[in-house]
């Protein structure tokens, strides 16, 4: 059976920021995602919004839905394209909602979305955050002081690396999503405002995550410097995983910046300790090649840096995980060898 096409709006809260008819984008204010305005497609827009469905306990909560296993669309029209990490969403013609309506209220499908939940298909059928929750772990939004928290599965080299790499970040002042190590998993705070959207770099770059595509569209926003401070931490870390979802900008009324650093649980030791530190890596040769090209005061690095943010990222796992050891030597050897290189 065809998925019916859809028709009506796609609004920003309340504001409406776009027509849609059949499919097709017939109308955009300046309000709109920026996915439609600078790509205009709708259908891969609403894709784009979609969990990664081949996640094992997603299948569960979309049958518990009676939704179809991995149709991304129909999953995110079922909760109106709603996100906790923006303020859009989609109303079909003739519809009364609004978006007090569509947001979400409760994390029903926590534990379901992160670890699996065997009284799933006893609970109430709704309109959860999970739908729209994007990335291949399993995590799950919970709902704390009416305020919403990604908890993230992970090995404990993963958890242990995303609070390092926020740490070391933080001590050197540069933007980023602050990670905790709580039962057992990586969590941190939705960073985005009741008023303010996170829109993925996916929105304007395509799937052309170059540092050379990138800085032609930082360039438009005056954004160099924060992406800068983004792939130079990723060089330090060796964070291969900076695809086009996990990195973006914020936008709202005062107009477009870029999202703080986030999502680095693929970064320094997530896979294992390696044996060469050298830095010989792309991550660390390619940023050396982009920074001659280019203007960027490099962050002054040092050991007590490096010793800083290895206590903390230590100090906060301590007791929740099994960690491995992890010898100070070899973490400074892996970040300064990098550094040197700069």
């Amino acid at each position: 059976m065809t998925e019916k096409k859809f028709s009506g709006y796609i609004k920003r809260g309340d504001i409406t920021c776009a027509e849609v008819i059949d499919d097709e984008i017939i109308k955009v204010e300046p309000s709109a995602p920026l996915h439609i305005k600078h790509r205009g497609n709708f259908p891969e827009w609403l894709k784009d919004r979609s969990a990664d469905l081949d996640r094992s306990y997603m299948r569960n909560i979309l049958k518990h839905l009676n939704l179809p296993v991995l149709d991304c669309e129909t999953a995110v029209k079922y909760v109106h394209a709603v996100s906790v990490t923006d303020t859009f969403w989609i109303k079909p013609n003739n519809s009364g909602l609004t978006y007090k309506d569509v947001i979400f209220k409760n994390d029903l499908y926590h534990k379901a979305a992160l670890i699996g939940d065997p009284d799933l298909f006893s609970k109430e059928k709704i309109h959860s955050p999970e739908i729209t929750n994007l990335g291949s772990y399993n995590k799950g939004w919970k709902l704390v002081g009416g305020e919403w928290f990604m908890y993230k599965s992970g090995l404990p080299l993963e958890i242990w690396s995303e609070i390092f790499t926020f740490s070391l970040a933080n001590r050197l002042g540069l933007n980023a999503v602050e990670y905790k190590c709580i039962d057992g998993f990586s969590v941190c705070k939705c960073f985005v405002s009741d008023t303010s959207c996170f829109e993925p770099a996916k929105a304007v770059i395509g799937a052309d995550t170059s540092y050379e595509k990138n800085l032609d569209i930082m360039r438009r926003y005056n954004l160099q410097k924060e992406y800068f401070d983004i792939i130079f931490l990723d060089a330090i870390v060796r964070n291969g995983d900076r695809h086009e979802f996990n990195y973006g900008f914020i936008t709202d009324a005062d107009g477009i910046n870029l999202a703080p650093n986030f999502d680095n649980n693929m970064a320094m030791f997530w896979n294992g300790i390696p044996t060469i530190l050298d830095r010989k890596d792309p991550l660390v040769l390619d940023f050396k090649e982009i920074i001659k090209q280019n203007e960027y005061d490099i962050p002054r690095l040092t050991a007590d840096d490096i010793k800083f943010a290895y206590d903390r990222a230590f100090n906060e796992c301590a007791g929740k995980i099994n960690m491995p050891a992890i010898p100070f030597d070899t973490v400074l050897d892996f970040c300064l060898n990098a550094y040197r290189q700069i």
